[in-house]
């Protein structure tokens, strides 16, 4: 690297020698200095702190084969560190640096109200697009007279669940923290996507814009946990449908309706399914729950009730918080192990071996509007689908040639459902 030392004029003979050694490099390397500050000092009686600012005042250091990559200006350097990091490739001057800054960013200006512009754009179609489908909605919303009854029940517990003061609108999933909807998270948004799909409940597209999106085939996407809805009917209608929820009603033609039959399952299978996590967290356990898993709760629930269920997923999960301890046992082992377990105790059960304890329910997982709305209201005994079977249930509704086994292998619908919970430092 070639450089040329020049000396502010006036400068005395002392500091131009403290000036000369300081710069001196070996074979003008870049970094070879051969004298330190301190051994500087200590040859012309100064304190080794003050040689950087006497040389700065005095000399600088030209370099002569570095320029502005921009205006060719040749670089002055004041200090080592600014020759030792010198890039005399891409060096640009003061000067020309704050010209590109400033042109950066008035191009990151630029790009952010373009950006902007592009979302405002998107937002609008977003808008326009939502709003005709409420438009559509509106003229589909089937008269409150033809809705079946349950139907009725589901709208019912929703306005229970998520009904605003007003009657007017739903609070979102997300802020309810009084009355849970289900009690299960994968229950809840397949009640408001049904009752949706039957436009019973319509698009607030202002107050959920954020949460409604439209893919690239051109559907609605909705994020059902923070989304909120207008209710398709006025508030006397709305009224009338959760006092004839509580009112007595045909109860065995109730039971024979198959579709009231599986809504009933999911709840009592969402009951095991949310007791479950919380009890294999409480336990740094997360047991996979896919359909194996749930083809096990479905056919335990059809001789055991939740409350059964409760204890039979206590053992099995604190089983397999005391498999964890043995020697070579990961969590994810130990998690693994809990449907085995599950088996393992509902055999006994069932067998005849153990007695099937009930639990009563734990105040962290209180009961749902559904559970009201789907057994209480309907059977008239409280939290009885807790306490009791489907069979225990149905069957006194039943003609006699009718009753058999409650048929959970057709619970919720032939699509395949997975759950999935996450544990941290899960080995």
């Amino acid at each position: 690297m070639k450089t040329k030392l020049e000396y502010q004029p006036g400068i005395t003979e002392l500091n131009k020698l403290v000036c000369e050694k300081y710069w001196l490099r070996e074979s003008d390397k870049r970094s070879g200095y051969i004298y330190t500050c301190k051994e500087i000092g200590q040859e012309f009686g100064l304190k080794h702190q003050d040689i950087p600012s006497i040389v700065k005042a005095n000399a600088h250091l030209v370099v002569l084969d570095c320029q502005c990559i921009e205006c060719s200006k040749t670089k002055v350097c004041y200090t080592r560190s600014q020759l030792t990091q010198l890039k005399p490739d891409s060096w640009r001057c003061d000067s020309c640096w704050k010209v590109l800054q400033e042109r950066r960013e008035q191009e990151y200006l630029e790009y952010r109200l373009e950006q902007k512009r592009l979302e405002e754009e998107r937002k609008q179609a977003a808008l326009q697009y939502i709003n005709d489908y409420r438009g559509t909605q509106l003229t589909e919303v089937p008269p409150i007279t033809e809705l079946n009854e349950v139907d009725k029940l589901l709208l019912a517990t929703t306005i229970e669940s998520l009904g605003a003061e007003n009657l007017k609108t739903t609070i979102s999933l997300r802020d309810n923290i009084s009355l849970f909807l289900s009690p299960f998270f994968g229950l809840d948004e397949k009640i408001l996507h049904h009752l949706f799909k039957l436009n019973l409940l319509l698009l607030a597209p202002e107050e959920s814009y954020e949460y409604i999106s439209v893919n690239k085939e051109q559907e609605l996407e909705i994020d059902y946990y923070q989304a909120t809805f207008e209710f398709a009917y006025d508030t006397n209608d709305l009224t009338k449908i959760i006092v004839d929820a509580k009112s007595k009603k045909n109860t065995s033609a109730l039971v024979s309706n198959t579709q009231f039959e599986m809504w009933c399952q999911q709840i009592q299978l969402g009951e095991c399914l949310s007791y479950l996590i919380t009890r294999a967290k409480l336990n740094n356990l997360a047991p996979p729950i896919g359909e194996k898993l749930i083809s096990l709760l479905r056919a335990c629930l059809a001789e055991c009730s939740v409350s059964v269920m409760h204890y039979i997923i206590y053992k099995a999960v604190e089983s397999a918080a005391a498999f964890v301890q043995k020697p070579n046992i990961t969590r994810k082992h130990a998690s693994n192990s809990i449907s085995g377990n599950i088996e393992r105790v509902f055999s006994k059960i069932s067998s005849g071996s153990w007695y099937p304890n009930k639990s009563y329910r734990d105040a962290s997982h209180p009961q749902s509007a559904m559970a009201k709305v789907f057994f209480d209201y309907v059977f008239g005994i409280e939290d009885c689908g807790f306490h009791y079977t489907l069979d225990e249930l149905f069957n006194p509704y039943k003609p006699q040639q009718a009753i058999g086994q409650v048929g959970y292998a057709t619970l919720g619908s032939a699509q395949s459902t997975n759950y999935s919970i996450t544990i941290n430092d899960l080995n």
